[in-house]
């Protein structure tokens, strides 16, 4: 099937023209060459390998601590037992992690300040100046990576005692039949649009690339679904594109970040970056972002499916009614799995809120073989706590009406591009590929990479962004 495609060259080079034609002799949009070189930098064969072993037995347990940590209040016995551990008999390691529990608290306390800070300046009812909306925007930025970078306090309590690396709540097949069996049976209905969300703006301020300003609407979740907007300068209706974020990512938490998306503003494209169910200002309390999504089993990934779709038919009928412009969506990895599910469901949705192109990257066609069988679950060692809580692969297969796209997509095939790590374990390649197949892309929209896999493809992007390019020339022609 490879050879089939075109493939990207794994050392971030865009194909040559005499390998894409004359669509692909355009210039590659401008990459700040110290994100080249990073990017450039961590494309290696063995770099994924690595990846998922500091992600699953590092990144994780230290986020999990820190979980445990926000919801403890101070409160030790409460800090263990959000780890599901004893208090160690050591004093020095108790009086370690009490002063880690501190210092967490600290920046904490600060962020929410500064939030606060935030919201009332960008939402509220007073016109502020630009230099103040900067300054409010980098207070923020800066308390909330502050407060990520605490996950690091724990590191000696993860070297002296092995941490966990989610906090297990896997919900039975009675749970998941009695909250998501109607759905199952009435396959049409399992993703309605969200047709009445009252989208408020934010006042815009400058970013790179373009001006930012940030969306809100309360969350059929319970809680508000957010999206930051960059928005090309002194372009009229522009296209726009809705790029979904993969599992753990928080964006908005950062100063700074290898996005894969951001060229597209200098191409004259607006780009809107929702905050996914239980990420980011999304968190739930005792969870680091994207926790539930893992730790509670089928029934995480079924709940954030329901909701993502849902919310994202909202962004594009926002985007619909604020521009002319066709619209995209998209996404990385668990981003790109709720696009599919995107592509199928609008097609059942009024018109306002079907999109006109698509761009997936690191999805997968077989939510068993990535869910259940890849090397993500295999790292935190899910089947064995699936099987405790009554799950076997037939029981998860039951469900996968709810979890893969059904039928063909909206989407005309020469409107869809995949773009596909070779090297990925984590959303093996050949299940993305036996999609390609089923929705009958062209060749040229099924971008494969070699020598890439789930963790390195983004950097690849971010060093060389012609399949963003592609996309871009696709919404302009449109």
């Amino acid at each position: 099937m490879g050879a089939h495609f075109n493939q990207l060259p794994a050392d971030g080079n865009s194909m040559s023209p005499s390998d894409a034609g004359p669509a692909e002799a355009a210039p590659v949009p401008a990459v700040p060459a110290w994100r080249a070189l990073a990017a450039r930098g961590l494309l290696w064969p063995w770099m994924d390998g690595v990846a998922l072993r500091l992600i699953a037995g590092l990144h994780l347990p230290l986020s999990r601590a820190w979980a445990a940590a926000l919801a403890s209040e101070g409160c030790t016995a409460a800090f263990w037992q959000g780890l599901g551990q004893p208090a160690p008999q050591t004093a020095s390691v108790r009086r370690g992690a009490e002063a880690a529990v501190a210092t967490v608290l600290r920046r904490a306390e600060a962020y929410r300040a500064a939030e606060a800070d935030w919201r009332a300046a960008f939402f509220g009812p007073h016109k502020i100046a630009q230099g103040h909306l900067a300054a409010f925007q980098a207070r923020r930025v800066n308390a909330a990576e502050a407060l990520m970078m605490t996950r690091g306090r724990f590191l000696g309590l993860h070297r002296r005692r092995r941490l966990p690396p989610l906090r297990w709540q896997i919900a039975s097949p009675d749970e998941v039949e009695a909250r998501h069996g109607r759905r199952l049976a009435e396959p049409a209905r399992a993703f309605p649009a969200l047709e009445t969300a009252e989208v408020s703006e934010s006042q815009a301020t400058e970013g790179r690339g373009g001006t930012l300003s940030w969306l809100r609407f309360p969350a059929p979740l319970g809680d508000t679904a957010w999206a930051r907007v960059t928005a090309p300068r002194d372009v009229a209706d522009p296209p726009s594109l809705i790029f979904l974020h993969g599992i753990t990512i928080e964006t908005e938490m950062w100063r700074d970040s290898l996005d894969p998306a951001s060229p597209l503003a200098r191409e004259g494209i607006r780009v809107i970056r929702p905050e996914g169910p239980w990420h980011g200002r999304r968190r739930l309390p005792g969870f680091y972002g994207g926790e539930p999504v893992l730790g509670r089993g089928p029934l995480g990934l079924l709940e954030l499916f329901q909701n993502w779709v849902a919310e994202t038919s909202a962004w594009i009928a926002w985007a619909r009614r604020t521009s002319r412009g066709p619209v995209a969506v998209g996404g990385i990895s668990l981003g790109a799995l709720t696009s599919q599910l995107v592509l199928t469901a609008a097609r059942s949705w009024p018109e306002a809120q079907r999109p006109d192109a698509a761009l997936l990257m690191a999805g997968s066609g077989d939510l068993l073989a990535t869910g259940y069988e890849g090397a993500l679950p295999a790292a935190l060692g899910m089947r064995p706590r699936l099987a405790e809580a009554g799950w076997d692969e037939a029981g998860i297969a039951a469900w996968l009406g709810l979890l893969e796209p059904q039928g063909r997509p909206l989407l005309a095939p020469e409107r869809i591009f995949m773009l596909i790590g070779e090297a990925d374990e984590v959303a093996p390649a050949e299940t993305a590929l036996a999609l390609a197949r089923r929705w009958a892309l062209p060749e040229a929209n099924v971008l494969l990479r070699r020598h890439q896999g789930h963790f390195t493809l983004d950097l690849g992007v971010t060093a060389d962004p012609a399949p963003l390019l592609a996309l871009a020339r696709l919404l302009k022609g449109l």
